[in-house]
């Protein structure tokens, strides 16, 4: 079982078919069982009956899709239920005759309004055609649907009409420019029928656009506009009418949208867990995982609905059975956030251990030591509060994720004062233990050495893991279990005793440490073969079981190599930190030597960039640190999340 999680009990529950409305209307709102899919369990009789549920569970999600579309287009939000105790509709007809009503009335009110505006479009485009020409006293239809003369009334760019005309060389033609506004020229391109296509291509090729209009609009450029405005207004009118209308709509059917999208909502979410259900002869079979301590009031409370209710509650699971067991993380308040950082990775496997707190610990503590800065903390800490508190609403969303930037915040101050480091000025504090910038060998080797504990705290884990498990031979023998620990320290104690010559352990008792612990991980799967008379020994040959061993402990030292050798990174950052924060105060004395208001006002845009900048790169690795070097080695991710069956929006999700 998980360490910090509710431990969870599987119960199965037998119900009579004329109870599996309101026994499903109890769970739904009690929220504390996670289903199974039983639905197997039917035979093909009874799946008539299961068949029915399916159908009404599709039912009402075709009319659910329906309302909610209505209430799209009527701009109803869905709200709060303000019913709660909803029970299953035994009959939709009436609601989808009142759904199919309103459905009708918006559609047509809805697509008379867009058929409306894109007329109006339409109209305004007209309008841009013919404004340039509206001082012209030229009536359109004079110059339009002539018998002989084809002719072209647009603008066209003022340094294109030379070329046009040098191009129109050998056809007869008449180019007439009115005006100029701006860059383009207003003309009237006159020519014969006869060469009207020659006509169209040559004006096509000199951008020439010309005003094509329907032929009902008739009368001079201004009689046109005058007609086109009228034509606006009167479908503005109508459009209004229908927004009116859309209100109306809007204002006396909203809260009866409401009230039925939940009833049919809800309807939908306890028919889907129904067909879940298996069948038997006359009744229903409901299998789920039920926090342990909240089993004997759900025996209560279904007892009082009728006591022909059969309740078989089944013994903590064994191995077989512990995958299918869900883990439900009770982390609140403070640990919420590091909680959803956890499960980004993986949900913890119910035996397993959760890393939420020790991810509390180690994330700041990376965090602090890469970002170390006294000032630039506090602000962290203080945005961390801000996030708490919800009070910027678009990041409502991420409130939970407050706490760690408060922690990583209040680390980086921390930090920040054993740097002696204060919004990157380093001389207003005497630093407690040294500067980055002034000791990088140190820093470096410190975070290598940080890095190799952490990675042996993850093998003890894993260990723990092993034993909780009871995976025996994976405890002693695997590469994240005792015989990858005894080699992670004998390589660790082999490199120390080459660089210290005076190291007090002999060298000779690593080199046999390391053999010993590689000859164990090289036997693990002849062994686990042996310990479960599995045959034949060597599964494909002993050659390929060499070939295997051998890169499977090459694997795991190199592993353990560059595990070791990504934290390198922390101090990097510690120094690369101070580093950037140098390039600023060097572009600051460039602009105002004299410490001016220049010079301040790069300080404070340096220290904005690094918070914003640097503070995600640093925030990625240390997520990257976390996730590939830490918990790769206790922490596979592979529990199925506790995801109680609830449809009341005043249940909270997990448990109480």
């Amino acid at each position: 079982m998980n360490w910090s999680s509710t431990r969870m009990t599987e119960i199965e529950i037998e119900v009579p078919t004329n109870l599996v409305r309101k026994v499903t209307e109890m769970l739904a709102y009690s929220g504390l069982i996670s289903l199974e899919d039983v639905s197997y369990l039917t035979t093909d009789q009874q799946a008539i009956q299961g068949n029915e549920w399916q159908s009404k569970a599709t039912e009402f999600n075709d009319l659910e899709r329906q309302v909610l579309t209505i209430m799209k287009s009527l701009k109803i939000p869905t709200g709060e239920p303000e019913d709660k105790d909803f029970k299953i509709l035994s009959e939709s007809s009436n609601t989808r005759q009142f759904a199919d009503q309103i459905d009708r009335e918006v559609r047509e009110v809805v697509a008379g309004m867009e058929t409306n505006r894109k007329e109006v479009d339409t109209l305004r485009s007209y309008l841009d055609l013919v404004t340039p020409f509206q001082e012209f006293s030229i009536r359109m239809d004079s110059i339009r649907n002539r018998r002989y003369i084809y002719s072209i009334l647009g603008t066209i760019p003022s340094g294109k009409v030379e070329r046009f005309k040098e191009s129109m060389e050998n056809i007869p033609f008449a180019l007439i420019e009115y005006k100029q506004v701006k860059n383009q020229s207003i003309v009237l391109l006159l020519g014969t029928r006869r060469h009207m296509e020659y006509l169209q291509r040559a004006a096509k090729s000199a951008y020439l656009n010309s005003i094509d209009l329907p032929d009902e609009y008739q009368g001079t450029p201004k009689e046109i506009i005058e007609q086109i405005n009228a034509e606006i207004g009167a479908l503005n009118l109508k459009i209004n009418e229908a927004n009116e209308n859309v209100n109306k709509l809007r204002t006396s059917q909203a809260k009866r949208l409401q009230e039925i999208y939940w009833h049919v909502h809800m309807s939908r979410l306890m028919s889907e867990a129904i067909t879940k259900y298996g069948q038997l002869k006359n009744g229903y079979l409901i299998s789920g995982w039920v926090p342990s301590g909240k089993v004997k009031s759900l025996e209560d409370t279904l007892h009082s609905i009728s006591e022909d209710i059969l309740i078989n509650i089944k013994p903590q699971p064994d191995k077989r059975e512990v995958s299918k067991a869900p883990v439900a993380l009770d982390h609140k308040g403070f640990f919420r956030g590091f909680q959803k950082l956890v499960t980004t990775y993986g949900v913890p496997g119910y035996e397993d251990l959760d890393p939420t707190l020790l991810l509390a610990i180690t994330f700041p503590l990376i965090f602090g030591a890469m970002f170390g800065d006294l000032g630039q903390g506090a602000l962290l800490a203080l945005g961390g509060v801000l996030l708490m508190s919800g009070k910027i609403k678009k990041l409502n969303r991420l409130s939970s994720l407050g706490t760690v930037v408060l922690l990583c915040g209040f680390v980086s101050m921390v930090f920040g004062v054993l740097y002696g480091s204060v919004f990157g000025f380093e001389t207003w504090i005497e630093a407690l233990w040294q500067h980055p910038m002034e000791n990088i060998t140190n820093i470096l080797l410190i975070t290598i050495g940080g890095g190799a504990l952490l990675l042996m705290i993850a093998n003890v884990l894993a260990m723990i893991n092993f034993i909780r498990k009871r995976q025996w031979i994976k405890l002693v023998f695997s590469g994240k279990g005792l015989a990858g620990l005894l080699l992670y320290w004998s390589l660790i104690g082999l490199l120390l005793s080459l660089v210290i010559k005076t190291f007090p352990i002999p060298r000779l008792i690593f080199t046999i440490l390391a053999i010993a612990a590689a000859m164990m991980i090289f036997s693990e799967e002849l062994i686990e073969r042996v310990t479960n008379r599995k045959k034949p020994l060597f599964e494909h040959g002993f050659l390929v079981y060499l070939i295997q061993a051998f890169f499977e402990l090459f694997e795991a030292i190199l592993s353990f190599l560059s595990n070791t050798l990504s934290f390198v990174r922390v101090g990097a950052f510690a120094v690369a930190h101070m580093g950037l924060s140098s390039v600023f105060f060097i572009l600051a004395e460039m602009i105002s030597p004299s410490k001016g208001l220049g010079y301040w006002v790069v300080i404070v845009i340096g220290n904005i960039f690094i918070l914003g900048f640097e503070g995600m790169i640093v925030s990625i690795q240390t997520l990257r640190l976390q996730y590939y070097e830490f918990f790769s080695k206790f922490f596979s991710g592979g529990g199925k999340k506790y995801a109680p069956f609830q449809v009341s929006h005043s249940v909270k999700q997990g448990v109480k």
